[in-house]
């Protein structure tokens, strides 16, 4: 599964939209549980700024470590939620600090390494309930979209872009005729104005070969093999019947051809 900042897809702001929606729930579900003492430490209107802060800070964190964790363990074989407990674990460091801030300057609660201690094990809460809904419901199913996207189309050979629309896009063979190239469809014939070599490279992507120094043929065009007085012709399926120089002949057999 690929694990992304909201903000470095494809998908940026699907994602980041999701994203905000799950901070926004999550804002409002702890400002309306209070949880850790804060319903009875602060007045509503502190309560819910006070939660707005420490999720807002604490999300952008959890994007700095979280995703990367599931990666790693992903890549391990270690399922994704194993990831999520590693990074909610590593983000709660810094996340700590600025809960602390907050209790320093919402709540006045004075410092100690109990009172440390505590907020530790309640800010690696408050990231694995935030991981595992960002995980659960903006990645997971922005994932399984990207993978049931639709394939990209298949390149397309540069050459096919000179063909008039009446030959369709099958090609069979190239022949070289002065300046000219003879392109072969099972539909006719075009005379094309470009120099072999030009030709050649922009077919390079076709499953076909040059097999004479001036002729190119497709693969998929060959009906059979004449050997001949020595001599090696292809014949195709539109009857045509090709040359094979003797220098192009070991490539050929290399590939099976002959």
């Amino acid at each position: 599964m690929n694990v992304t900042l909201p903000f470095a897809s494809r998908e940026s702001t699907r994602r980041l939209r999701r994203h905000l929606v799950a901070v926004v729930l999550s804002i409002a579900f702890f400002s309306w549980l209070g949880p850790f003492g804060t319903a009875t430490r602060l007045e509503p209107g502190v309560l819910v700024v006070y939660w707005t802060m420490a999720i807002a800070g604490n999300w952008l964190i959890a994007l700095t470590t979280v995703p990367f964790a599931i990666r790693l363990f992903l890549q391990a074989g270690k399922p994704a939620l194993a990831g999520i407990a590693a990074g909610s674990a590593i983000a709660a460091l810094p996340g700590t600090g600025l809960v602390w801030i907050l209790e320093w300057g919402l709540a006045g609660t004075t410092a100690s390494a109990t009172m440390l201690t505590w907020l530790y094990g309640c800010v690696v809460v408050v990231h694995l309930v935030l991981a595992f809904l960002t995980w659960r419901l903006v990645e997971l199913p922005l994932q399984g979209r990207e993978e049931n996207a639709a394939p990209p189309p298949p390149a397309r050979a540069p050459f096919l872009s000179r063909l008039p629309a009446r030959l369709g896009e099958d090609l069979l063979h190239l022949h070289m005729q002065d300046h000219y190239v003879e392109a072969a469809t099972p539909e006719g014939s075009e005379l094309v104005l470009l120099r072999f070599r030009d030709a050649l490279r922009e077919v390079e992507i076709l499953d076909g070969m040059q097999v004479h120094r001036s002729h190119w043929v497709a693969r998929s065009a060959v009906s059979r093999v004449v050997r001949r007085d020595g001599r090696i012709l292809l014949e195709l399926s539109n009857g045509a019947k090709v040359p094979v120089s003797r220098s192009f002949q070991p490539a050929l057999r290399a590939k099976g051809w002959l």
